[in-house]
């Protein structure tokens, strides 16, 4: 069943920006601070909790009827030395098996269809029942040439004591992984690569957040 958790309000989002930085010369990712990939650099992220906050360490973020290879994932977070965080709050969004956030707008991330809130459980731990999100239909400009964006899943994390995070969860067997700039992108910004198994249900993957300590 799809998420009945208390109302998302939007992000906000800067479009004069993302016109402007999708459309202007290329630089270095050192100079841009992330890949314009994945289009973190462009979105002022707010997380809205509403007056309730979701109290479930498992969510489904598809119905029956939804197309697309089933995927449960597995997860915990984690802070320093690997000390499971209770009750870390997560907003999980994605793509349809076809790469859009929204049937009308493909790229209308504030707005995306499968999406929803959780917390982790006393262990550290939480279950995401969904579908493997298809990659954007188009291609961005980045480095060198127009590319296409690894398929994934963006979680946003916030847990008392702890710095917040955001991350795509992107698939080891994404052929587009093999090229040299995403695998550069995944290891300077720490972004988790998950390996799918089959299961009872259709895929599986394990997945562990790590958090850093706040800054006193």
């Amino acid at each position: 069943m799809a998420y009945a958790g208390p109302p998302l309000r939007p992000h906000r989002v800067d479009l004069h920006m993302l016109t402007s930085l999708t459309s202007r010369k290329p630089r270095p990712i050192a100079q841009l601070g992330l890949p314009l990939a994945i289009l973190t650099s462009a979105l002022v992220v707010t997380i809205a909790w509403g007056e309730a906050p979701p109290s479930s360490s498992s969510i489904t973020l598809v119905g029956d009827s939804e197309p697309g290879q089933r995927l449960t994932i597995h997860g915990r977070v984690v802070g320093e030395g690997g000390k499971p965080v209770a009750g870390a709050r997560l907003h999980v969004y994605q793509t349809d098996a076809s790469g859009r956030y929204t049937p009308d707008k493909p790229m209308d991330e504030p707005h995306a269809r499968l999406a929803g809130l959780l917390r982790t459980d006393q262990d550290g731990r939480f279950e995401l029942h969904t579908i493997r999100p298809g990659g954007y239909p188009k291609t961005v400009r980045l480095g060198d040439r127009d590319r296409k964006i690894p398929a994934h899943i963006n979680i946003n994390i916030i847990a008392d004591g702890y710095e917040p995070s955001k991350v795509q969860v992107v698939f080891s067997d994404d052929p587009l992984l093999s090229d040299p700039y995403w695998q550069d992108w995944v290891r300077t910004q720490g972004h988790p690569v998950v390996t799918v198994s089959r299961s009872t249900g259709g895929q599986a993957a394990e997945l562990v957040l790590s958090l850093r300590l706040a800054s006193p």
